[in-house]
Order: structure tokens, then C-alpha cells, then sequence
């Protein structure tokens, strides 16, 4: 095709330019995105068109063709806040958070004052679990708007879930002042209502709730589980399982389909796991690949590991209050390690006979995740606070075999109750979580493997009982710093005011903040009914971790 003259061509961009202007005045960004679709068949490139193409491309679904189209836009203008925001999102779609929040960094670096992609980064950085960089991203935002209610919202639920109930009404009700109808911020005022007991104020928020046609899957099971909240501080152990039970329903619902495929689920792997040990030689696992020390290396590596909900929050809390300590909360840095080596036994074979060079790339891709969290180890007593990596201490016995574990242990009856009724980011272990019986069974069976693996594996171990470390705190605590070779430093006492600066990312949050309490000891008693059927399973749990018997 003969080339157009470069005036005709101009003029044709021009006109195209001024019909997207228009119609995106007159009938707004849906119609404006169909004329740039158009647009772009004409060889109409410009950095606005491609912008509005992507967000055809996005509405319908095609992630990936937004986020190239996007690509080609941010070519022609590299520091446009709104090409790069509108990446970012395409970018988030794609799962691709680490690409989004660059993107999201560009946008704000290329304007400060554009309250958009300032909360944008926070949702990203919340989903990072970074809860404290997420509250100061939605808080810029909220001042560069003042009329924009979704960061108020986001920081009403944080601050509910942080225990602040004052901080979330006040959020929730500057929110509600923007936006009546939003979700987030209603579920927030319940969550406080809990909190600060106000049960009749919570039941007439619930009630509303729970019948809004507009409540999405996730936010009924949010609401479910706020309603069995209510229901357990009525007294009404009964009704709050059924409640419990909605919720998780819910999300089963949701996940199924991405769970419960024919690949092995969490609890076929600890099952796995446990047979492959019980049929192979153990002394392997005494021979690690010689490690060099580096100037780099913490004064002393631990893992803190045990179960959800046993009692891993609290302690790496107590502990990061010590000034020689830096931890680092639920990050999965061995995850990508334990893909390699821990879902085949042909994966368990490579590790057990793992080379000295084999073995310092994947320390050194371990440690490169720890720093890309912002924490810097050397020189420090660094915790790696992960509860289900007790399933992959295999990897911790070859690649730092001078690493102590502290394995945190509360009833067996209480940690089950309380998985099946606190709401988890899904993954393949928290799906189990979902159904009583499955809670109990893959809590039976990362015991099994935990117990296996204190047999197999040549780790230094110290078992830290939750309930003592509630009732005889200075006790407990001051037993931790001697296995971790740490002087006694009074500043644990003030663990909990140190804890709500912190920001916590787990269910947990709550509790930490208030400091030491029982409340959460022997709660599976007002539940003896509905846990009677996994309780033949937990006994002999309950009688080897020297529990009072369930009978």
C-alpha cells in the first residue's frame, strides 16, 4: 500500500483525536474506548488511544492485551501518570503484583498529587501483606482526595482488623459520609461493633448486611464470619458453627475450583512427605552440604514454625520486641525452594543428595527474597516466622544446617476450632481449613510429619507451649532467649505497643495487640458438640502434647 502523505496522515490523527474528545464528553469512556478500538485499525497511534483501547480490553476481560497495549502507550509517553496507573491495574489482573507496584511507583513519582495510583499501590502493597506501607499509601491518597471514600474504607478494615475499633469508626464513618452504601466501611462498623461490645449495635449492622442484594461471595463469607463472631460472644455456640460453617461454604465455593484438581493437595503432600521418610534412610539428612560463613550471614538463624493459629504470631512479636532481633512475618521465603524439592520424591531424592554448589544458589536465592522484603539480617538474630514451614524443614536441614527451629504447640482442639473459624488468603493448606474434618485432618497430618521429621532431621528444636507462654510469660520468654543465645532484655514486657506500630498481616493481629490474655484457652470446650466427631482424631495428639483429655 502507497505511503499517505505525512499532512493527510497528521490531519486523519487529528480528527480521530477530536472524535475520541468529543465522545468522551458527550457519553463517556465506554464510547470513547469503542472509537479508540477503531482508531487504532486506522494506525492511529497516540499514547490516549492506546489508553482507551486498553480499557475495552480490560472490561472484557483480555488482561494480557490491555497490559501490551499499555506497554506501547507508556513507549510514546514514559512519565504519563495515567498510562502507568492503568498498567499497573492491567498489571494486578494478570496477578503480576511486583510489575503492578512498579508501575504504581512510576505513577506517583511522575505525579505526587494524583490520589489514584497512590491507592492503587496500596491494595497491591496490602495483598504483599506490607500493611503498614498499605495504610501510609491509603492515607496519601485519602489527603490528595478528600472525597474519595475507597481509601478510607481500606483503612477503616485495616484498622479493625489491627483491633483499633476507634480507628475504624472513624474511618468507616467518614466513608459511609462519601459513600453510604459501601461495603467495606459497613463491615468495618460491625467488626468495631464486636469489638468494643456492642452486640445490639453489631446484630442491627449484621442484619442489614447479610441481606444486601449487592454483597459479593467474599464479602457474605466476611459477613457470615463476622455474624458467627456475634453468635459466639452471645453464648450461642451452636448457631455461631452453622454461621462459621455459611461462611466457609463460601469460600469453598469460590476456590473449588482451583483446589481441588488431581494435582496433590496440602494434605496429600504431608502424607507423601511422611511415607517417603518412613521408607528412606535417614542418614542423608545428617550430612549437609558444607556451608561457608559470610559477612553477610545473621548472628543466628531460626525458623519459627508449628501450625496456624498455635501461637506463632504472639511469639514472633515477643521476640521482635528485642533489640537484637529482626523477623520476618509469613513471607514464604522457602516456598519457591520447596516447589523444587518437596512436591516429588524424585525432588526429595535431589535434595537429600544435594551438591555443595547446588545448595549455595539456592541459599542465596533464599536470602535474596529475605532483602527484597527490606530486611537486612546480618549480624542479627533473624526469625523467619512461616508456621507451615514445619513441612518443609527437609530444606532448612540441608541448605542451613546451623539453623535452629522454634516450634510453637497450643491445645490441638483450640488450634483446630479456631482455623475452621478464622478466614485465611487461600492457598492450597488454608482450603483444608475450610471444613472441621479437613482442619483436623491436615492438622493430624503435618503432627505426624513434625514428629517424623524431629526423629530424621539433626535441627535443634525447642517446643514453645502457647498456654505457657500466657501464664508464665517472663518464664516462657526468658527459655527462648536461652536457646537462641540471647541476654534477657526487659523490653519483651512491651511487646504489644511495640506490635500495633508494627502492623501485623495475620488473623492473629487482634489479640497480639491486646496484649497477654486466655481467652482464647480451652474455647473448643462451648463447641464440644459440634467438634465431637474430629475429636477421636485429636486425642492422641492432645495426650502426647500432655493436654487434659478431651472425655
Amino acid at each position: 500500500m502507497k505511503e499517505m502523505p505525512r499532512q493527510p496522515r497528521a490531519a486523519r490523527r487529528q480528527l480521530w483525536l477530536e472524535r475520541i474528545d468529543a465522545s468522551l464528553r458527550a457519553y463517556g469512556i465506554e464510547a470513547a474506548g469503542d472509537l479508540a478500538v477503531e482508531a487504532l485499525t486506522e494506525k492511529v497511534e497516540h499514547p490516549a488511544v492506546l489508553n482507551l483501547a486498553a480499557s475495552v480490553s480490560y472490561r472484557q476481560g483480555r488482561f494480557e492485551e490491555a497490559a501490551q497495549l499499555l506497554k506501547r502507550a507508556r513507549a510514546l509517553a514514559p512519565k504519563d501518570p495515567n498510562i502507568l496507573n492503568s498498567l499497573g491495574v492491567s498489571l494486578k489482573a494478570l496477578g503480576r503484583t511486583t510489575d503492578a507496584l512498579q508501575a504504581y511507583d512510576a505513577a506517583v513519582r511522575a505525579d505526587p498529587n494524583m490520589a489514584a495510583p497512590n491507592f492503587n499501590r496500596g491494595v497491591v502493597l496490602e495483598d504483599l501483606s506490607d500493611l503498614r506501607a498499605a495504610r501510609s499509601a491509603y492515607e496519601q491518597a485519602a489527603t490528595l482526595d478528600r472525597n474519595y471514600p475507597e481509601p478510607l474504607a481500606r483503612l477503616a478494615w485495616l484498622s479493625a482488623q489491627a483491633g483499633d475499633a476507634e480507628s475504624a469508626r472513624t474511618y468507616g464513618k467518614r466513608t459511609l459520609s462519601l459513600a453510604p452504601s459501601n461495603m467495606l466501611a459497613r463491615m468495618a462498623l460491625a467488626f468495631a461493633d464486636l469489638q468494643q461490645r456492642d452486640l445490639a449495635g453489631a446484630e442491627a449492622r449484621l442484619a442489614v448486611l447479610i441481606q444486601d442484594p449487592s454483597l459479593s461471595p467474599v464479602n457474605r463469607s466476611i459477613v457470615l464470619g463476622l455474624i458467627g463472631d456475634l453468635r459466639d460472644a452471645e453464648g450461642r455456640p451452636a448457631e455461631a458453627f452453622a454461621a462459621y460453617e455459611a461462611s466457609n461454604t463460601e469460600l469453598r465455593g469460590l476456590n473449588a475450583a482451583r483446589f481441588e484438581t488431581g494435582e496433590d493437595t496440602a494434605l496429600g503432600q504431608v502424607r507423601r512427605l511422611a511415607a517417603w521418610f518412613d521408607a528412606t534412610d535417614p542418614e542423608p539428612w545428617h550430612q549437609p552440604p558444607p556451608a561457608r560463613p559470610r559477612a553477610s550471614d545473621p548472628k543466628a538463624h531460626i525458623f519459627l514454625v508449628g501450625f496456624p493459629r498455635s501461637g506463632t504470631t504472639l511469639l514472633e512479636n515477643v521476640l521482635a520486641a528485642h533489640p537484637d532481633v529482626v523477623t520476618l512475618e509469613e513471607k514464604g521465603c522457602l516456598d519457591v525452594l520447596a516447589a523444587s524439592y518437596l512436591t516429588s520424591n524424585e525432588g526429595m531424592e535431589r535434595l537429600a543428595g544435594i551438591s555443595s554448589g547446588e545448595a549455595l544458589r539456592q541459599r542465596d536465592l533464599y536470602w535474596s527474597m529475605v532483602r527484597k522484603f527490606g530486611l537486612e539480617p546480618r549480624g542479627r538474630v533473624f526469625i523467619d516466622k512461616m508456621p507451615l514451614a514445619s513441612v518443609q524443614l527437609p530444606l532448612v536441614a540441608k541448605l542451613f544446617p546451623d539453623a535452629r527451629v522454634l516450634f510453637a504447640r497450643r491445645d490441638p482442639r483450640d488450634v483446630v476450632l479456631s482455623c475452621f473459624r478464622r478466614r485465611f488468603e487461600m492457598n492450597p493448606s488454608m482450603y483444608e481449613l475450610l471444613t472441621l474434618s479437613g482442619a483436623a485432618a491436615y492438622y493430624d497430618g503435618v503432627m505426624r510429619l513434625s514428629e517424623i521429621y524431629r526423629a530424621s532431621l539433626p535441627l535443634p528444636q525447642h517446643v514453645v507451649r502457647y498456654e505457657s507462654l500466657v501464664d508464665d510469660f517472663e518464664g516462657t520468654a526468658r527459655s527462648v532467649c536461652r536457646f537462641l543465645d540471647l541476654d534477657w532484655d526487659e523490653g519483651l514486657f512491651d511487646f504489644a505497643n511495640k506490635a500495633r506500630s508494627r502492623g501485623i498481616s495475620t488473623p492473629s493481629s487482634a489479640q497480639v495487640v491486646r496484649g497477654l490474655n486466655r481467652e482464647g484457652q480451652g474455647t473448643w470446650r462451648r463447641y464440644r458438640a459440634q467438634m465431637a466427631p474430629v475429636l477421636p482424631l485429636l486425642d492422641p495428639w492432645v495426650r502426647l502434647f500432655d493436654y487434659e483429655p478431651s472425655s
